[in-house]
């Protein structure tokens, strides 16, 4: 009969113990404390490591930041370049993965793509998506029309068609609260593939307007003098429907991984290779690590 007792009383025991969520040798602040933790399971990094690559996603035509050039059939840009560099680093190869950039989280959740990397806007809605790497540069999002329009300020595009890229953050910004008098004073907002077509759609009179990242209208404006303007408001100021932080996006449990990137893009920042790419890509340093 003790044996019985004594043998229910070391059950009760064990049964306490595994309730508490202990394993053995583990302290409840330990990765093993607590199985099935993100702590525990979190083997991205070393599934990245093992294939010896990182499976970068980008959107073909998303120039200076990642595209095809037609002229040569190779992938550049300026986030390409970083991410090459940072690859370099890590001792590992990287590929070049186009992607629809309308469908960029299923790309990444299934698995085809390791991170997104093609200026990538922090968002509070990506947050919650995506596990974000730290940011390493501002952007604005701002509107581009054609040069020798007369529009002048965001009311004189009252009743016209503004064009934006699907699931972009300039459509984001379009759709946040701040701009909501703005989005209801459009007759029309056009969703585009790429900003290669919506600035063509500019020129045919198609559209009146594009909501477009500003770095990449930058490109457009470098390449095409002449061509384009970023509307500005009745004292000659540059419009901005928002400002946001490109970073570089992973799966939400992919936290081993991401911090592989972002303790790489701090060194390129401190050493001043991040400099460097900038300057070739935009002619200044507008890298924001550390500052």
């Amino acid at each position: 009969m003790k044996k019985i007792i004594a043998l229910l009383a070391a059950g009760l025991l064990l049964a306490s113990a595994s309730g508490c969520g202990l394993v053995a040798g583990a302290t409840a602040s330990s990765p093993s404390a607590v199985p099935g933790s993100s702590a525990a399971s979190d083997s991205s990094w070393d599934k990245v490591k093992s294939a010896g690559q990182l499976v970068l996603g980008f959107d073909k035509a998303f120039p200076p930041m990642g595209y095809i050039d037609t002229k040569t059939g190779k992938t550049v840009g300026f986030d390409i370049d970083m991410a090459a560099e940072a690859c370099k680093r890590l001792n590992i190869k990287i590929k070049y993965q186009p992607i629809d950039w309308e469908n960029k989280q299923a790309e990444l959740d299934n698995g085809n793509v390791d991170c997104l990397w093609n200026g990538f806007s922090k968002t509070p809605d990506r947050e919650k998506t995506f596990h974000l790497s730290i940011p390493y540069m501002k952007n604005n999002q701002i509107i581009l029309v054609k040069t020798g329009s007369p529009y002048k300020g965001l009311d004189s595009l009252a009743g016209k068609t503004v064009g934006v890229q699907s699931d972009s953050s300039a459509e984001t910004a379009l759709n946040d609260a701040s701009n909501a008098a703005f989005k209801k004073s459009l007759k029309e907002i056009v969703k585009i593939d790429d900003y290669s077509k919506a600035v063509l759609e500019i020129q045919n009179g198609t559209i009146d307007a594009i909501a477009i990242d500003e770095v990449v209208a930058r490109y457009y404006l470098t390449n095409n003098p002449g061509a384009y303007a970023v509307l500005q408001d009745q004292n000659g100021k540059d419009i901005s429907l928002a400002v946001e932080d490109y970073v570089v996006a992973f799966r939400k449990n992919d936290g081993a991984l991401e911090q592989k990137v972002s303790d790489t893009l701090k060194a390129m920042a401190k050493d001043g290779t991040a400099s460097k790419i900038s300057q070739k890509w935009f002619g200044k340093d507008i890298i924001t690590i550390g500052k």
